[in-house]
């Protein structure tokens, strides 16, 4: 639970703390995402712990992370509609490495819920993207 809270503030830091834009190729980004948030949303919980990247595994336990979200995600519904609405490219981020991060937010509509954020956050190791992070508002 420390590990997942200590996640999501690390997300909200980093809103607050986004630096000037990196001119970097980001289009690689898309197709993890939606690939890692399909898992979420068929409710394959365990998939996209396993599809996350190494730090998200390293924090945040496979069960607890299936647990959250049944707990969390599941009560929401299907997803009615989703739609990018911001993207900040990051080197630098309070305590992780420097590297190159993503930081999507989508307005999804839920189906027990509407106008809710979603936010990932993914880092680019070895010319791939992977997801580190994922909250919900």
């Amino acid at each position: 639970m420390r590990n997942l809270i200590a996640i999501l503030c690390l997300i909200t830091a980093t809103l607050s703390w986004a630096q000037a834009p990196k001119v970097i190729d980001v289009s690689k980004e898309i197709e993890p995402t939606t690939s890692w948030l399909e898992e979420v949303d068929s409710g394959k919980y365990a998939a996209s712990w396993q599809q996350a990247g190494a730090f998200f595994q390293e924090n945040v336990p496979q069960t607890l992370w299936v647990s959250k979200l049944e707990q969390v995600r599941r009560p929401l519904g299907a997803v009615k509609s989703r739609e990018g609405v911001s993207r900040q490219v990051l080197t630098s981020i309070p305590q992780l490495p420097d590297g190159d991060y993503v930081i999507l937010e989508f307005q999804t509509d839920f189906e027990n819920k509407a106008q809710s954020i979603e936010t990932v956050m993914l880092k680019k190791s070895a010319e791939q993207w992977s997801v580190i992070g994922y909250f919900i508002q």
